[in-house]
């Protein structure tokens, strides 16, 4: 009696253990089947007759320097690294009005890393793809859309790679600079007149603002100007600097000067996009937003993907589809098995 008593406990666990895994399973799946379909345009350089500069319209040229995850507070902007999955694809959420809770938890192909873009940008103000070399491919980085900042500098390592990736790509991303614990500090100079939130949001969307990697925060080398005059770009630091590189299409060095605080280049016609690095004496290192090419008089950043809305919902009828009879096998199978018994 005693024995059959304890089968039958053990059943009853058994039975509750299997339902709960397959209500868990159930749930994963269905995360993963409503994740929309996406096109992707073919990746195409910036083009155009018409020269977009950030700083072109800069009048103050005094920085203060920041560093991007630890200072946004002091400014009263919020910001969290969203990411829970082992695909380790994370993304830095700037001035959030709530935090987006799911992931996915196994494998992210590009669809879903656009998706969760996607969703995070009606959340953010700011979405910056974060954890680079882990989280995502460089072919990825072609064709991702609708995000404007890139964390170029951080405690993962330096990725200018990707930078220069998504610029010949098409996309029109500016550089953030975070913190190193390592040899190293990075941070981002912003114009001294942006004091509020929304000044500064619109700072980091339209690049006009740096980024530097340094050792010794005493007696940081600044900007003094950075023009465009007809088809040549004009630059002027407050130190001379080791190095200036000019660096176009696919991160290739066009023209590089040594130990000037000035110097020109002429914007060429076959050039897509230009910016700049300059490295000094102590190590330090001064990152420029890109200078990119536009065909249109008023810049404006083109929709580059769009979901697939037939594609979509075609999958997701078959997705259910298959949910549906699985579910009714098990449970069918599972009956038939408690019957038996």
């Amino acid at each position: 009696m005693s024995l059959k008593k304890e089968n039958t406990k053990f059943k009853f666990l058994l039975r509750i253990l299997s339902t709960t895994f397959i209500l868990i399973s159930l749930f994963f799946v269905t995360i993963y089947v409503f994740v929309p379909s996406f096109r992707f345009e073919e990746p195409k350089s910036f083009s155009g007759r018409f020269i977009h500069n950030p700083y072109q319209k800069l009048t103050n040229h005094d920085w203060e320097y920041i560093d991007f995850r630890d200072s946004l507070m002091n400014f009263n902007i919020l910001s969290y690294e969203y990411g829970y999955g082992l695909s380790q694809a994370r993304y830095l959420c700037v001035d959030y009005k709530s935090k987006r809770k799911i992931d996915y938890p196994f494998f992210q192909n590009i669809h879903f890393k656009q998706h969760n873009i996607n969703s995070l940008n009606k959340e953010s103000s700011l979405v910056i793809p974060t954890n680079l070399s882990d989280g995502f491919k460089l072919r990825e980085i072609k064709h991702l859309d609708n995000y404007r900042l890139m964390e170029v500098l951080s405690s993962y390592g330096n990725f200018t790679e990707y930078w220069d990736t998504a610029l010949s790509s098409g996309h029109r991303v500016n550089i953030v600079a975070t913190s190193n614990l390592n040899k190293f500090k990075h941070s981002i100079a912003i114009n001294t007149d942006y004091k509020d939130k929304d000044k500064i949001i619109k700072s980091l969307r339209d690049g006009d603002f740096y980024a530097i990697s340094y050792k010794d925060d005493n007696n940081l080398p600044e900007l003094k100007d950075l023009k465009i005059i007809n088809d040549s770009i004009f630059i002027n630091l407050s130190e001379e600097a080791k190095e200036i590189r000019f660096i176009g299409q696919n991160g290739t060095i066009k023209k590089s000067l040594h130990n000037v605080n000035q110097g020109v280049y002429i914007f060429n016609k076959e050039d897509s996009y230009i910016r700049i690095e300059a490295s000094f004496d102590d190590e330090s290192v001064m990152y420029f937003n890109p200078i990119i090419r536009h065909q249109f008089q008023y810049f404006f950043d083109p929709i580059l993907s769009e979901v697939m809305t037939e594609k979509t919902w075609l999958m997701r009828i078959i997705y259910v589809c298959v949910i549906i009879f699985l579910t009714k096998y098990l449970l069918t199978n599972k009956k038939e098995k408690v019957d038996e018994n």
